[in-house]
């Protein structure tokens, strides 16, 4: 009865592992019937023995097997399986009691009257029947157990079969996913090689753009040589000549001192009337106008012609700024031939601030950043900066505007240009966590590429820049962000 017991419990636990697992694949699909999911097992193991059998034959064995324990029948509290139990009857210690027993029973059995016996053996029989029902009763439960193992094994032939025809569909879709990317890498490839083309003919291009702009500057470089040339010329012979024009005068002032001298002398002992005296006097007086009006004209001669020096220098300073400006722009044109910013972000170093401050002061220098773009084949950007200001701005402010240039995808642009950008003066600040950015924000707005651009300028104080750490070794760092 226990063994009976046992193989229901393991029966029991099949069939509730089975229904988890059938409820966890309907969980997974919803949408799936409940009707179609159903199990079916091929072969099955023994769960005593460890020994596979048949669907058929497994049941039998589950009544037969040897391996199933059971509990001494002498009550000696030993679990023993079924293929050693009669060696164990025998070995048993309450078997020999048991044997008493059961004689003395057997003889007081006899030694009472048969009315007695028959009711004895009616009881024992009936105890037989109601033993034979109750192993009717458990065969008929594993022949149900039985039943529902079979339908389960069909629910997961079922259950096996439609995965099969989802993995073939699955097959099928990795197939044609497979060839679409194929498809997709051969296209990848074709458009690979179409921009390496257009690479190299932009590449080619550029190197005759650069060629060109670097015979113009070679050119720009012999006539500023030559100007340079003539107006050094030019200073020395205006030098001379200012230098001579005072030595005249100097010599006129001195002839005109001793003319007066010998003229107050003839006046003191050969004139002795009074008229002539006065008349003297007046013609002198009206000499020594004119020589001082000559001399007036003299001076200010010579200051047009030093204002006309000054404008000269500050010329030149600025030709040979904007020549040193072409020299840059050339040699970044070279670099940016292979790499080009076009993530609308700039870094700007402005080294030797006190020097270009001053030359800012003397002759109006303007710094310009390297050329950048917003994105790839946009527009063309530059950061122009005025360190001693501009206008009513002048020596109290730095002025600087972002300018929108002439590029070479102008024509497939979108037109009006409309950009903001964001302008950091960085901090030097040794600790980055108490770093404070100056941030300024603009509008950059331009019509088109034929028409002048209107600048937006800001403006930030020299007392700001001295302040904290912008400028620090003589250098400060200006950061653009274009926005997108």
């Amino acid at each position: 009865m226990e063994s009976r017991r046992r193989v229901r419990w393991a029966l029991s636990r099949e069939d509730l592992s089975d229904s988890q697992t059938q409820n966890q694949i309907q969980s997974q699909n919803p949408n799936q019937p409940k009707s179609t999911t159903i199990f079916k097992y091929e072969k099955s193991s023994c769960l005593f023995c460890n020994e596979w059998f048949d669907a058929q034959t497994f049941t039998e064995h589950l009544i037969h097997c040897g391996q199933v324990l059971e509990e001494c029948p002498n009550s000696c509290q030993v679990f023993i399986p079924r293929i050693r139990m009669r060696s164990h009857l025998k070995e048993c210690p309450r078997s020999k009691n048991l044997n008493n027993q059961r004689l003395s029973v057997s003889m007081d059995r006899l030694d009472q009257p048969p009315d007695h016996r028959l009711q004895v053996l009616e009881q024992d029989i009936s105890t037989i029947r109601s033993v034979l029902n109750e192993e009717i009763r458990q065969r008929l439960h594993l022949i149900t157990d039985v039943g529902n193992i079979r339908k389960q094994n069909q629910v997961v032939e079922d259950w096996t079969r439609g995965t099969d025809e989802t993995l073939g569909g699955l097959r099928r879709q990795l197939e044609a996913e497979a060839s679409q990317r194929a498809y997709a890498e051969e296209q990848n490839q074709i458009d690979f090689q179409y921009c390496c083309n257009i690479t190299q003919s932009l590449k080619e291009q550029v190197e005759i753009k650069l060629d060109e702009a670097q015979k113009l500057v070679n050119q720009l470089s012999i006539d500023v040589t030559f100007h340079q040339n003539q107006l050094n010329d030019n200073i020395l012979k205006l030098e001379e000549l200012i230098f001579e024009n005072e030595r005249l005068n100097r010599d006129k002032f001195f002839r005109i001192e001793e003319f007066l001298q010998q003229i107050n002398e003839d006046i003191k002992t050969k004139l002795g009337t009074s008229d002539y005296a006065t008349n003297k006097q007046a013609t002198l007086d009206y000499e020594v106008k004119n020589v001082k009006n000559i001399v007036c004209e003299t001076e200010e001669r010579c200051d047009k012609l030093q204002n006309v020096v000054q404008d000269l220098d500050r010329s030149l300073h600025q030709t040979m700024q904007n020549l040193s400006d072409l020299e840059n722009q050339m040699a970044m044109q070279q670099r940016i031939a292979s790499v080009q910013n076009i993530r609308g972000h700039l870094i700007f170093r402005i080294k030797d601030y006190s020097k270009k401050l001053d030359e800012a002061k003397q002759y109006d220098t303007i710094l310009h950043s390297a050329m950048f773009s917003n994105k790839a084949f946009g527009y063309a950007l530059r950061l122009d900066i005025y360190l001693n200001g501009k206008g009513t701005w002048k020596g109290r402010n730095l002025i600087a505007c972002l300018n929108v240039l002439s590029g070479e995808y102008d024509p497939l642009l979108a037109w009006p240009c409309r950009l903001q950008a964001e302008v950091v003066i960085r901090d030097q600040c040794s600790n980055l966590v108490e770093a404070q950015d100056y941030v300024k924000t603009i509008f950059v707005r331009k019509k088109s590429d034929d028409f002048i651009q209107s600048n937006q300028y800001f403006h930030i104080p020299h007392k700001v820049i001295t302040s904290r750490n912008y400028l620090r070794n003589d250098s400060m760092f200006i950061e653009v962000r274009v926005m997108k």
